[in-house]
Order: C-alpha cells, then sequence, then structure tokens
C-alpha cells in the first residue's frame, strides 16, 4: 500500500478519534450542568396552590393561574421537556429539526436545554443553552464535537433570562410571585411580568384571552445574533394548543418570532412530546 495512502488512513482514524473523544466529553458537561442545575433547586416548604396566593395578582394573571392550575397543586421545582421543533436562520432559508430535552427549575432562575440539530442525515448539530446563578451560555457544536459558535455575556444573560421567565408556562408555579419575580397590572389582557437576579433584570407583556390561557409573550429584552453582533429587538412567543399534564394545563405548541421594521420573522416552532414534573 502506498505510504501516502498509509498516512491518510492514519489522519483520519485519529481525527474520527478525537472527534469521538470531543463528543463524550461534551456530553460529560451537558450531563454535570443538568445535575448541577438540579442540586441548586431549593429544598424549602412551599405552599400549595390556593386561590389565596392569587388573590392580590392582576386579574390577567389570577385567571391564568385559576386555569392553569388546580386548588391543591404542589409546587413544581423543575421539570423535565422533552421537545421536537424547527428552526431558520433567516426568511426563506430552509428549517432544519431539533430533538431537545430541557430541564427547567421552577424556583431560582435556571435551565439547561439540550438538542440535537439536524439538517440532513449527513449534517448534524449539538446545541446547549443554560442559565444558571445569573450567567446565561450557550455554544453550539459540529457533529457534538467541534465548536462552532459560543455565546456568552450580558446579551447572552439578559436573553435566557427572559427565556427563562418565558417558560415558565410550561411550569405555572413559577409565575406566582417571588422576591425575585413580580408582577404589574396594565388592562384586563394583559399584565407585565418582572424577574430580577443579581445585575440583570427582564421585563415581559403576557397576553391572556378570556379563557385564562396565555395566548403570547412580549418584550424588548431579547438580543438577536446578527451578522454586525447582537442587537436588541423585540420578540413575541406565542402560545397554543393548551394540555393537561400531570393535572397542569400548559401550551404544547410555541412559536417564536422577531419583529423587525421589516416585518415579523418566525423563526422556530415548538411542540411539547411529554414532560415530567417534579415536586415537593
Amino acid at each position: 500500500m502506498p505510504k501516502i495512502i498509509v498516512i491518510l488512513i492514519a489522519s483520519f482514524g485519529t481525527l474520527v478519534v478525537l472527534g469521538t473523544l470531543s463528543a463524550f466529553v461534551s456530553r460529560m458537561f451537558v450531563t454535570r450542568a443538568i445535575r448541577r442545575l438540579i442540586q441548586s433547586i431549593g429544598k424549602e416548604p412551599l405552599p400549595h396552590f390556593s386561590a389565596s396566593l392569587a388573590r392580590t395578582l392582576p386579574d390577567p394573571v389570577r385567571r391564568y393561574l385559576h386555569y392553569a392550575l388546580k386548588e391543591g397543586q404542589p409546587n413544581i421545582r423543575y421539570a423535565v421537556l422533552k421537545q421536537k421543533a424547527r428552526f431558520r436562520h433567516r426568511p426563506g432559508s430552509p428549517w432544519f429539526t431539533v430533538k431537545a430535552t430541557e430541564v427547567i427549575s421552577g424556583m431560582e432562575a435556571g435551565f439547561v436545554w439540550d438538542a440535537v440539530l439536524r439538517h440532513n442525515r449527513a449534517w448534524w448539530r449539538t446545541a446547549k443553552l443554560s442559565y444558571m446563578k445569573g450567567e446565561g451560555h450557550g455554544h453550539i457544536k459540529l457533529f457534538g464535537s467541534l465548536t462552532l459558535q459560543e455565546y456568552e455575556g450580558p446579551e447572552t444573560d439578559t436573553s435566557m433570562l427572559f427565556r427563562f421567565l418565558s417558560e415558565l408556562v410550561w411550569l405555572p408555579t413559577g409565575l406566582l410571585p417571588t422576591k425575585t419575580l413580580r408582577w404589574e397590572p396594565i388592562d384586563e389582557s394583559t399584565a407585565r411580568a418582572v424577574i430580577t437576579d443579581g445585575d440583570t433584570q427582564v421585563q415581559a407583556t403576557f397576553h391572556v384571552n378570556e379563557i385564562g390561557e396565555i395566548d403570547r409573550i412580549v418584550t424588548g429584552d431579547k438580543y438577536r445574533d446578527h451578522k454586525s453582533g447582537f442587537e436588541q429587538a423585540t420578540f413575541t412567543l406565542r402560545c397554543r394548543n393548551y394540555s393537561e399534564f400531570e393535572g397542569v394545563m400548559i401550551p404544547t405548541e410555541v412559536d417564536f418570532a422577531w419583529n423587525l421594521e421589516s416585518g415579523d420573522f418566525e423563526y422556530g416552532q415548538f411542540n411539547i412530546i411529554d414532560v415530567a414534573y417534579h415536586c415537593e
């Protein structure tokens, strides 16, 4: 066998081994992050949901909580969500599929989102987004091993804290007021949530329909990954198709859209496949 062929085969084999090891190490870090998140969740006893806990809240929030929760619902400490989704990078670009598992706290602000982004059988990437102890972080890796993008800094902290706040629609007891989360009335169908975690504060307007469903959440506190870097833009999360999981009513479909001057750009569509709640 020619020497050059042997060298090429050996080089390819080395790359495969290194890539496999890198992917294995990356999986270890994700697993460790999930374990750290669960261990950080408070253990103090909390009251079960009751009408008295919601009586001082703005009317839309009270209407939503009575729709989503039954009297006596235990506080949800964290949830494990199974998701299917599709995303696209820009208007007109093709959609790619996503399968993800998310662990999200119903108490202290925190989540870990672990996903596989598949464009076709030959080209796939992994993604991890997280928010923990006041810091947001994200990375995208080719074949789970080669880092393509990494996100951190104040813009990421703000965006990930908003993501945590908005995704509490899947853990409604987390939307009860706490020392870090408060509600401000706007009108009969909308209320403003303000969440503060360390130096980061996020506001979002929750729109609640007559039934009591949150049908959309709008914020200006989210950053878009743009060619020139991060840019702040208005963002809307739309919720629909509410179903009951373990006695809790949650939206099983949500859409993500940037509200740009050129028009709305819908770039994400999520479906909740399964939910496991971990309560007291």
